[in-house]
């Protein structure tokens, strides 16, 4: 097995996660490119675990492609999700932008690099998110944005606070609880 697969995974997900705000008009090359990265960022984890190639390289390559999604995620959300995003919901949005962009700048200066920590939380916010267009197909609610605005500002303060917690950074801590 090549060493290099997960990483070149991370590396489509960044390239793809950009070109989906091209691909918005085209609902079924959007969905299926969508579902595409989503697997991706599955693969690239499960094959780095299962052959020994887990690398410091790949975790990083790993979190930006996740950053780089999500940020594509959330522009492509206000675009297409006007009807349901509510001014409280922009003020919430903010906050955990502001989180997560004051992790960065914290991190940077506390540990020389930008680190994004693998913690359950924002791995289940990261799958929630995935999840959201989905969910909204079934479920056009404010309640719901609310819910997973909640769960993503949740786990951003838990990264923060692990990240003020903790000497060193640990990519693959779990949680501010958990090691």
């Amino acid at each position: 097995m090549d060493r290099n697969i997960p990483n070149i995974l991370s590396i489509m997900r960044i390239v793809l996660s950009i070109s989906l705000l091209a691909l918005i008009p085209y609902k079924i090359i959007f969905v299926t490119l969508y579902i595409f990265i989503g697997i991706t960022d599955v693969l690239d984890g499960y094959i780095a675990r299962k052959y020994g190639l887990e690398s410091d390289l790949g975790a990083k390559l790993d979190s930006y492609a996740d950053f780089i999604f999500y940020l594509i995620f959330v522009i492509i959300f206000l675009i297409k999700y006007t009807s349901i995003i509510k001014y409280k919901h922009m003020i919430m949005l903010m906050v955990i932008i502001a989180i997560r962009l004051l992790n960065l700048i914290f991190t940077k200066i506390k540990y020389k690099e930008f680190v994004f920590i693998h913690t359950i939380g924002n791995k289940l916010s990261g799958l929630i998110i995935f999840l959201m267009p989905i969910m909204l197909i079934f479920i056009k609610s404010s309640i719901l944005a609310w819910i997973i605005l909640t769960i993503v500002l949740i786990s951003a303060v838990e990264e923060f606070l692990i990240t003020v917690k903790y000497k060193e950074p640990d990519l693959n801590r779990k949680s501010i609880f958990l090691k």
